[in-house]
């Protein structure tokens, strides 16, 4: 197996190709540094990724931020399975074999070895839909949170002993904002939904569910990507960081407890 593991960062790419497989040797084909993360970037490491390797090649990257995707969707439209995993993995992957320093070119290199070794599962881009609604239901809650606080601080002008008209007059408009920005985000979310049969099949089942709503079984099929890559309920407790983590060690038995490693809004919402 060939793999390409990338060092995403904001502005640049690093890149390690690497031969092998999970229970050989494994062999450098070649690395490259600084490439930028641009859509021209992108093709002059394509151009020298075909000069290095004929045969089909996989590619393995961290989940940073937002800046892995241009690369990630690039390389699957190329024909590369693309896996793109929790930075953490690569994090502890690097610690169990005793990696000694940090560099980009250095985190390229790991990540290859860790496509190899660990093989992770393959990444499908999500539908242009379920990409709109992870952001507008984001969005909702972002703007809930500014909007909670907004008014809290609206209030407390208004119970003290003396506050600046200038000053309760602009925080009464950012909380007007706010709320028109709710009705907008609402708005959007529902005439997406109604545009998509499939989507409205799904939040359909799931609001049949009891202690399902409207928003919260939309967050969940939109952190989710509608449930493309998480089948059974286990499998979502998982994701959600809501999964029994036992704490035992020989006769010694602690007091276990839920495990927190997952995706935060999934849990805030179960």
């Amino acid at each position: 197996m060939i793999m390409l593991g990338i060092d995403v960062g904001k502005r640049e790419l690093f890149v390690s190709l690497q031969e092998g497989d999970s229970s050989s040797d494994v062999r450098m084909l070649g690395k490259r540094g600084s490439v930028p993360n641009t859509a021209a970037g992108l093709e002059d490491l394509t151009v020298w990724l075909q000069k290095h390797t004929s045969e089909a090649v996989h590619v393995v990257m961290e989940a940073t931020n937002v800046y892995w995707e241009r690369c990630a969707h690039h390389f699957h439209a190329l024909g590369c399975q693309v896996r793109v995993v929790n930075p953490a993995q690569i994090k502890y992957f690097a610690r169990s074999v005793l990696r000694r320093g940090k560099t980009d070119a250095m985190d390229a290199e790991i990540t290859a070895r860790y496509g190899l070794m660990m093989r992770p599962t393959g990444w499908v881009p999500p539908s242009t839909t379920l990409l709109d609604l992870k952001q507008l239901t984001r969005e909702r809650e972002g703007v809930l949170e500014r909007r909670t606080q907004e008014n809290n601080h609206l209030i407390a002008l208004r119970d003290a002993h003396h506050a600046c008209a200038v000053v309760v007059t602009l925080s009464q408009q950012r909380l007007d904002l706010l709320d028109q920005q709710l009705v907008a985000l609402e708005t959007a979310i529902h005439a997406l939904v109604d545009a998509d049969p499939q989507l409205t099949q799904q939040l359909k089942l799931l609001c049949s569910i009891p202690g399902f709503a409207f928003t919260s079984a939309l967050t969940t099929l939109a952190e989710t990507a509608g449930f493309n890559r998480l089948e059974t309920g286990a499998e979502i407790s998982a994701a959600a960081g809501m999964a029994p983590s036992p704490h035992q060690s020989g006769t010694k038995n602690g007091k276990g407890s839920i495990s927190k490693t997952g995706n935060a809004r999934l849990r805030r919402i179960a």
